[in-house]
């Protein structure tokens, strides 16, 4: 009796031979159409991508060309009329937009000035192009200048009303058409040229220079040239798989068109030397099928043993790396449930986490609360009882520590609620745009008499080019507040106190910067930490949270709290908020 494994190894062997050889027989029938299909898809694609390339040069340059024509100075230059002013006036653009030739072009249509100095005083050789900039903002098309193909940028100059238009011309040559066919993985060849009727004329090719007239040729008779239909023409012996592309054309007619051409012969031959690899592949079925039992009985036993070793890991509470799920049967089904069982292990060990780390800290906390309560229940008990024995100064000073003390006791309490209800979720985030130099202007006004009082010089370094960012205002400035006055507190008199921010790739970036005593370097990894060392020596005036707070604010917006610090020179606290839009603030 056959054992399963060589019943699998028999069922393999006869299955891959009768696959391999309906797959041989039916290769030779249906590849090539398939191929060929293939290959005009892959056709269009690059129709796109060429589209793309030969265009988008054009309009970056175009919308460069839009935003310095409406400077006031190249304004003022092109309303006074002087040629030779005007252009210089292009040469300098030309120069930052890295063009070839401009052209300042009058209203009526006519050659104000250009860069060459070629042409002055005579009509714009393409009018359609001015039109077309006019009807849309700006216009992007090919067009020859002295026998040479160049794509133009079109833009009109507004002051507001239009008063000319700017014509840029960037020239395409072979090396494009070169650059184009080295990034293709495709035996493809690209050409550019001018048709018209009976006539043709080869701007730039990547086909050998005997083909291209006769490729020329071939395209004036077809009869819808660049009709978005595929061909095949022959040239030198070879098919060619055939896609002509009508360019945005500065004039109507003569027409300027890409061809895009792969040759089948090289595009088939990997096929065929398939079609080579698959006999030697029914040769060798038999040899490959059997190993197929062991490999089979391998994928069935790997996801049972990497479920186990999973296993084994959460239950001696490691966390588990997700299995993957790579199938779609049973064990792909095992595999996802207890990846679900996992992430919730996972999540149950964190809230376990948290919610010891909260019970700490509301323990910690109540232990701190006992000081301030301590000292307001013993001067008041002394008030009690020696009210009318103690002297009118010593009373109100019993008066003044039991308010401080009051005072203390309320804002931990405040601290406590304000972190309780931050560490609940971020919906108490209100998002909103502001203008964050005047946050900064507001708060440090907030705390100029204060920094007065003790000596030290509080600056804040608005700059105008900041754009305005996204968050809530109410939370931001609550971070402001305890990391200006956290600053203050910890600068000796004669220090200074710095709050600037400064635009970083989609953010702005906002720190507070002293000249205090520092934070030594084994304090700072555990800064915002509820257990902070320094979060338990916190001055009178402090609830000891603050920084926690701050943390947890700047958390819900995305971004993290970091501390720069040298003992001795001072620290700095910087985090990061989102930019809402793109204008720019133009007053603090």
């Amino acid at each position: 009796m056959q054992s399963f494994q060589s019943r699998i190894a028999l069922f393999f062997s006869a299955l891959l031979v009768g696959v391999q050889g309906l797959i041989l027989l039916g290769l030779y029938w249906i590849a090539r159409d398939n191929v060929i299909e293939q290959l005009d898809q892959n056709l269009v694609y690059a129709e796109r991508f060429l589209h793309r390339l030969l265009t988008d040069r054009g309009r970056r340059i175009a919308g460069e060309t839009r935003i310095l024509v409406a400077d006031f100075g190249f304004r003022a230059t092109v309303s006074e009329g002087d040629a030779d002013t005007i252009a210089s006036a292009l040469q300098n653009l030309v120069y930052r937009i890295h063009g070839q030739r401009a052209f300042y072009v009058a209203l009526g249509g006519r050659i104000v000035a250009d860069t060459a100095g070629r042409y002055r005083e005579v009509p714009f050789m393409f009018p359609r192009a001015l039109t077309m900039a006019e009807e849309s903002g700006r216009a992007v098309v090919f067009g020859l200048l002295d026998g040479e193909l160049y794509e133009w940028a079109v833009v009109p100059v507004l002051a507001p009303t239009p008063i000319g238009s700017v014509a840029i011309a960037i020239p395409v040559d072979r090396g494009l058409v070169n650059e184009f066919k080295h990034l293709s993985t495709l035996p493809l060849d690209i050409t550019l040229a001018e048709l018209s009727g009976d006539e043709s004329r080869i701007l730039a090719s990547s086909l050998p220079a005997d083909m291209q007239g006769e490729a020329a040729a071939q395209w004036l008779n077809r009869s819808r040239p660049g009709n978005g239909q595929s061909f095949i023409v022959d040239l030198g012996g070879d098919s060619y798989l055939t896609r002509l592309q009508s360019l945005p054309s500065a004039r109507a007619d003569p027409a300027i068109h890409a061809a895009l051409q792969i040759n089948l012969a090289a595009a088939l031959r990997p096929y065929l030397m398939l079609l080579y690899a698959v006999s030697g592949l029914l040769i060798l079925g038999l040899l490959a099928t059997l190993a197929g039992s062991w490999i089979l009985a391998r994928r069935l036993a790997r996801p049972v043993e990497d479920l186990a070793s999973a296993t084994r890991e959460l239950r001696e509470g490691r966390p588990a790396e997700p299995l993957p799920v790579t199938r779609q049967d049973e064990l792909g089904q095992l595999a996802e449930t207890f990846n679900r069982a996992s992430r919730l292990a996972t999540q149950m060990q964190d809230l376990q986490q948290r919610d010891n780390k909260r019970r700490a800290m509301v323990a910690t906390v109540s232990h701190d609360l006992r000081t301030p309560l301590t000292s307001l229940h013993g001067f008041l008990e002394t008030l009690r009882r020696k009210a009318d024995s103690l002297p009118a100064e010593e009373h109100q000073r019993f008066l003044e520590v039991a308010l401080r003390q009051t005072e203390k006791v309320s804002r931990m309490a405040g601290e406590l609620f304000e972190l309780a209800r931050l560490e609940c979720d971020d919906a108490c985030v209100q998002w909103e745009e502001f203008c964050l130099p005047e946050l900064l202007q507001d708060v440090a006004q907030k705390y100029r008499i204060t920094a007065v009082q003790r000596g030290v010089a509080l600056t804040a370094d608005l700059r105008r080019d900041l754009p305005l960012v996204r968050g809530d205002i109410g939370l931001i400035e609550r971070v402001l507040t305890n990391l200006i006055d956290n600053a203050i507190k910890n600068t000796p008199s004669g220090g200074r106190v710095r709050v600037y921010a400064q635009p970083l790739d989609g953010c702005v970036e906002v720190s507070v910067a002293d000249t205090g005593e520092g934070i030594p370097p084994e304090y700072q990894s555990r800064l915002f930490d509820w257990d902070s060392p320094l979060g338990r020596r916190s001055g009178p005036d402090s609830g000891g949270l603050g920084l926690i707070v701050v943390a947890r604010i700047v958390s819900l917006h995305g971004s993290a709290i970091r501390v720069v610090s040298e003992p001795g020179a001072g620290s700095t606290f910087t985090f990061d908020l989102p930019v809402a839009a793109q204008r720019k603030v133009s007053d603090p």
